[in-house]
């Protein structure tokens, strides 16, 4: 295991900057992951870790060791690719020992390492299947199978779920979490699905146009986004327009659609500045009064209600500007209807003032 250190990393390709002085330390063990949309420079910056694009500007460094200038042999990094890149001609067992035999193990240390490492991923006994013959995320398996057989300091995987089903795909992010667990290896995932992100890592760098927008563990970026990109990527939320009518420490009087409303702020703020309150659908609670301190609390009409199975969809008009509610099925007033006013409140802190 290694940590790893990025200091100041750039790139550019011509004049687009594709990364932009990006700095960040990763823990030994850790699962992290740089998630955000196509093009946001996610796996530029994995390749530069991995030696695979030239760092130009700033420099990484893995177990202390500065490995900017040395080729993506000389790292000791694990690399697992998108499109797993599985020699067809060879079965599961040459496959997976093909990396040792580059560098002249002993046979017998080469059989010993590859019997463990199909072990750690559950592929005893496919020795000598081929390509063909496997499902993709028994591919999948195989792919990390080789990696790991070479033991690395630390392992990289870019986007190596996406060519999956949706169901294989819940059950792979599960399966190579849980073995990264088992392993204590550190891990730097690539992905631009928020659900493998938020499930699977111990801190989630979001990135934007070449730049992180936070960094955070998964329920801070979740539950409290720095900005108004990481809240629209992130999940959904209610993006209501809204001015500032006081600040007092890190909680904000804001003034929505008529209606004022005391909220938890990301930055300072001034009187009278525009922003916007961001609040996740789930936060909001329906015909429930709170009144107590703490609580905003409105009485709005039901513009439309959507069953969706295990939640109902609420959307009232809170002055022209809509708010969601999701409430759980077994939760939500089964006579209300389109029209009703009903009694809508969350907890202060569960919203969030944005000015970017």
């Amino acid at each position: 295991m290694a940590n790893v250190k990025i200091d100041g990393l750039s790139k550019y390709y011509g004049s687009n900057l594709a990364v932009n002085d990006i700095s960040l330390d990763i823990k030994e063990g850790e699962f992290f992951s740089f998630l955000g949309p196509s093009g946001c420079g996610k796996s530029t910056t994995l390749r530069m870790i991995a030696g695979f694009e030239e760092t130009e500007i700033g420099e990484i460094e893995v177990g202390g060791e500065n490995v900017s200038a040395l080729p993506p042999e000389a790292r000791d990094i694990g690399f697992v690719f998108q499109n797993y890149a599985i020699f067809p001609h060879m079965n599961v067992y040459d496959n997976i020992a093909f990396g040792l035999r580059l560098r002249k193990m002993p046979e017998d240390e080469l059989d010993t390492r590859v019997r463990a490492a199909l072990a750690q991923v559950g592929m005893t006994g496919y020795e000598n299947r081929f390509q063909r013959e496997m499902s993709g995320g028994q591919q999948q398996r195989v792919a990390l199978a080789r990696v790991l057989v070479t033991e690395p300091r630390i392992l990289l995987l870019d986007e190596p779920l996406s060519a999956l089903d949706k169901n294989l795909r819940e059950e792979m992010k599960f399966w190579i979490k849980n073995l990264q667990v088992s392993l204590g290896i550190t891990t730097i995932y690539v992905t631009h699905d928020q659900g493998e992100a938020l499930t699977m890592s111990d801190r989630i760098a979001v990135m934007h146009k070449g730049r992180i927008s936070q960094v955070g563990t998964p329920r801070e970026i979740y539950e409290r986004p720095e900005n108004r990109f990481v809240t629209e990527f992130i999940g959904e939320s209610n993006i209501l327009p809204c001015t500032v009518e006081a600040y007092d420490g890190s909680i904000a009087t804001v003034i929505v659609g008529g209606a004022t409303i005391l909220s938890s702020s990301a930055h300072d703020l001034e009187k009278g500045e525009a922003g916007v309150l961001a609040l996740r659908p789930e936060a909001v609670f329906v015909d429930v009064e709170e009144t107590q301190s703490g609580w905003n609390c409105l009485k709005l009409p039901v513009k439309s209600i959507t069953f969706q199975g295990a939640l109902v969809r609420f959307e009232f008009d809170l002055n022209g500007h809509a708010l969601v509610s999701e409430v759980a099925n077994h939760h939500h007033t089964p006579n209300a209807k389109v029209g009703d006013e009903l009694n809508v409140s969350w907890r202060v802190d569960a919203g969030r003032v944005l000015t970017d």
